[in-house]
């Protein structure tokens, strides 16, 4: 990788980090132990668009920022750690799929199919994470937001990349890298 386009990756990267803080701390609704929001939605995008490193970057630093700009810091590093791991099932089929096409779209069947492990990703990292913070009948009353969140998010992002594939931002941002 020419160190242009590294630079053009970096760069995406803290744009996306961005979009997902503001998505997350600002478009919120209020929510028992937090908030519910539809910042996945920009973290299931970077898992998308960008490699491996850059997408788990994207997602992990932009979902901490959030948490610590609304008012959470408890939340910040368990939000880190679960947000990267929001991004690996779609960093895995990527990985895995050979289609030269597929690789071109963001949405296409594999990645539909990763709003499901990633929406376990968030329900069981949040139920771990509020039991070990608070108990565990208050993991237990997160779990219905945080699956709210997560469907909502999956919308969002379902939306966002008909609309990015409409424009073929993919396959041209594949060209520019």
């Amino acid at each position: 990788m020419t160190r242009q386009n590294h630079l053009r990756l970096l760069t995406l990267t803290a744009l996306l980090a961005a979009f997902v803080t503001v998505t997350t701390a600002f478009v919120k609704v209020p929510a028992p132990l937090g908030y519910t929001h539809i910042g996945d939605s920009v973290v299931y995008l970077a898992a998308a668009l960008l490699p491996g490193p850059y997408g788990f970057f994207a997602a992990s630093i932009g979902g901490a920022l959030a948490d610590l700009l609304a008012g959470y810091p408890q939340w910040a590093l368990p939000t880190a750690i679960i947000k990267a791991l929001n991004v690996l099932p779609f960093f895995l089929i990527r990985w895995t799929v050979k289609d030269a096409k597929r690789k071109e779209k963001i949405i296409h069947l594999p990645n539909l199919l990763m709003l499901l492990p990633t929406t376990l990703v968030t329900l069981g990292g949040y139920f771990v994470a509020n039991a070990l913070m608070y108990d565990a009948a208050a993991a237990t009353a997160e779990l219905l937001p945080n699956l709210i969140q997560a469907t909502a998010s999956g919308i969002v992002f379902v939306v966002l990349g008909i609309g990015l594939d409409a424009i073929r931002f993919k396959s041209k941002l594949i060209r520019m890298a």
